[in-house]
This record gives C-alpha cells, sequence and structure tokens, in this order.
C-alpha cells in the first residue's frame, strides 16, 4: 500500500467517524478544518489526501475522537459534552468552537479535563 493510499484512508476514515459519531455535515467538517466541502467530499470518497497542513488539522480530529473516547465514561457522556455550554468557552459550546475551526481550544479544554480539572 503506497504513502498516499494510506493517507487517503487515515482521512476517510476520521471524516466517517466526525460525520457519522458527531453528526458534521461537510460544511461543518470544512469550516473546522479550513477547506471547501467539496475537498472535504473529495477526502472522504478517497479520490485526493489532505496536503501537510490539513493533515495536520485531521490529526487533530483524530485526537478529539480519543479525547471524547477516553476522558469521558461513556462514548454519549462525550458527545453531550460537545453539545453544552462549557465555562472555558464563555458559556458557548464545544461543538460550535470546533465548527468555526478553533479545533485547538476543543482539544486543550480536553486535555483539561482528562487531567481532572473541571471546565
Amino acid at each position: 500500500m503506497t504513502r498516499s493510499q494510506l493517507e487517503k484512508e487515515f482521512a476517510g476514515a476520521a471524516l466517517g467517524w466526525a460525520q457519522r459519531e458527531l453528526e458534521l455535515t461537510e460544511a461543518e467538517l470544512g469550516q473546522a478544518l479550513g477547506v471547501d466541502r467539496k475537498t472535504i467530499r473529495r477526502w472522504r470518497e478517497g479520490e485526493s489526501a489532505p496536503a501537510p497542513e490539513q493533515r495536520k488539522q485531521m490529526e487533530k480530529l483524530t485526537q478529539l475522537k480519543w479525547f471524547l473516547e477516553n476522558s469521558f465514561r461513556t462514548p454519549v457522556l462525550g458527545k453531550r459534552w460537545l453539545h453544552q455550554s462549557v465555562p472555558g468557552l464563555k458559556g458557548r459550546t464545544p461543538i460550535s468552537v470546533l465548527t468555526e475551526g478553533d479545533i485547538d481550544r476543543v482539544l486543550g479544554l480536553l486535555a483539561t479535563h482528562t487531567t481532572g480539572a473541571h471546565i
């Protein structure tokens, strides 16, 4: 398997998870990752692979998956957290911050949560 094929497979899996589990649309994923929704579709269908900069954003999406699966007792609680107002975001929901393209801020809050701090 070539590197390009592996990158396409990685992108498809990460995007599939976000669409299925987070119920994000292609447009929302595009905003979160800083690309057009058509690019999301091409990545999801394996027509192209993310460029290096977008790959970094895609890796952050997999970090989000890891945090949500390992920071809460159940996946449902992690998903619920994404849709609740969080003081660390000045009352905004993590999902809204994520879909505006600030995945780093959401990851930072989850890292804090994982250490046992209240957010």
